[in-house]
């Protein structure tokens, strides 16, 4: 790296107030993320320890130099994979910089003005990419679709800072806990697209060989089905948030899904 970009970099550093910010260098799009820490709340672990559920396993608590250095490390060992992520152009204990890996994918299957074919497309890839982690015996932690990122006929993972126990929770685990995050980003599409949850997962299925998912999926669907039920109650209903409500409309599917094992 010459100097006249690293002093641009510190500078951009020094001078945005955003924890992720991006800037243009040479007409080259580069993104900046400063060091941040991670932790659950205690309403959150509350919640985990009551009724077990995999969506909302608590993430372990770094500091944000311990965050950093676990982010770093991991693109750089999902790259080793095979796992597209994008490059890490300066790093340092601070902040690192990364290459621009396009739009997430959020972006393109939220327009309430989407194409199926489009939605489906997107969906689809990102599955494809999820699937590429899971196959490598790895876990992405924040599978979103606002996680992961489209550019040059690819699909970039993003926003790797995220960790888990793993001495008390397995890999299968964490690759379900992915996989759900996934399936539930895809309830705020906004467009008028039926969204085909049992062929997505049994493409998921297809391409990994975690055969046992779908059998996952619809025993925590029975597990929260009391609440599905309260969910529908006018009363209770006015009271929930779009997320609550959204969260429940895809355990409802989850539920009337076929369980072929």
């Amino acid at each position: 790296m010459n100097k006249g970009f690293e002093e641009f970099i510190l500078n951009e550093y020094k001078n945005s107030s955003s924890e992720i910010t991006s800037f243009f260098y040479n007409d080259k799009k580069y993104w900046l993320k400063k060091a941040r820490a991670t932790k659950s709340s205690l309403t959150h672990k509350i919640y985990y320890k009551l009724f077990k559920l995999e969506l909302i396993v608590p993430v372990e608590e770094k500091n944000a130099k311990d965050a950093l250095f676990f982010e770093t490390n991991k693109l750089i060992k999902f790259k080793s994979l095979g796992i597209e992520v994008p490059s890490i152009i300066f790093k340092n204990d601070d902040f690192f910089v990364l290459e621009d890996s396009g739009k997430n994918i959020n972006s393109y299957i939220r327009k309430r003005d989407a194409k199926e074919i489009d939605i489906n497309f997107y969906i689809k890839e990102s599955i494809n990419a999820i699937s590429n982690i899971h196959r490598k015996n790895e876990y992405h932690g924040g599978a979103q679709a606002r996680n992961l990122t489209y550019k040059n006929q690819k699909v970039y993972a993003i926003d790797l800072e995220d960790s888990f126990d793993e001495r008390n929770i397995d890999l299968k685990t964490l690759q379900f806990r992915d996989f759900l995050l996934f399936l539930l980003s895809l309830t705020k599409v906004r467009a008028k697209v039926e969204i085909d949850y049992e062929e997505l997962i049994n493409r998921y299925i297809e391409q990994t060989g975690n055969t046992d998912f779908k059998k996952r999926l619809n025993k925590l669907a029975n597990k929260i089905y009391f609440f599905i039920k309260l969910s529908k109650v006018k009363f209770i209903r006015k009271r929930l948030g779009n997320d609550v409500l959204l969260f429940f409309k895809l355990f409802e599917i989850l539920y009337n899904l076929k369980d072929d094992n």
